[in-house]
């Protein structure tokens, strides 16, 4: 990550406490600070034509040095039901295709770390850390298959550097759907350890 200056004295740490239009401390929360100071990302895609009974799965990869603080996993489906499991220190033999990230400050030029993938191959899961069940939609007579939005990991996760983790979804709803996701993390960077 190109975020600098890192701010190692604790003059520079009292200095940047301070908004420089408004003279007055910054009191706003963290996340929307670290969007103003260029260290939070975002990946998003849409998917058609997922058909039942398959898996769609992301790679979410940490280099050394790097902590990661996953704000959310939003997802949207044309229909449930759908099972969401992530999987922490999985064995990777191919690490699928690189996912585009932007940061969400227009303004800056910092780059994350983190690197993001779709449809990896894997040899070994890894440890299940956290499921989520999208519950099935439309299952009585004459109902509509109403999709679901918002379906989301719930809390911050702050990963490990060089720890790879194993995002899966599988497709239970018995029709072929379309979906879309959304990643959006931070990289602390005042300090240059991340965390």
């Amino acid at each position: 990550m190109s975020n600098l200056p890192y701010r190692h004295e604790p003059f520079d740490e009292e200095k940047f406490k301070f908004d420089p239009l408004a003279h007055a401390t910054t009191v706003i929360q963290e996340q929307h600070r670290v969007i103003h100071d260029g260290m939070f990302f975002t990946t998003s895609g849409k998917n058609t034509g997922w058909t039942n009974g398959t898996t769609q799965e992301f790679l979410i990869s940490p280099p050394a040095g790097c902590f990661p603080h996953i704000q959310a996993m939003l997802l949207s489906f044309g229909k449930g039901d759908i099972d969401f499991a992530a999987y922490e220190g999985p064995t990777i033999t191919d690490n699928g295709t690189a996912l585009p990230t932007r940061n969400v400050n227009r303004n800056s030029t910092n780059t994350p770390d983190l690197n993001l993938y779709a449809s990896p191959t894997t040899t070994d899961d890894g440890e299940l850390e956290y499921q989520l069940w999208v519950p099935p939609t439309a299952t009585g007579a004459g109902q509509s298959a109403n999709g679901i939005t918002g379906v989301g990991q719930g809390s911050e996760w702050i990963l490990k550097p060089e720890t790879p983790w194993l995002v899966r979804l599988t497709n239970n709803s018995g029709s072929t759907i379309d979906w879309s996701y959304e990643f959006s993390w931070y990289e602390l960077s005042y300090t240059g350890d991340g965390r």
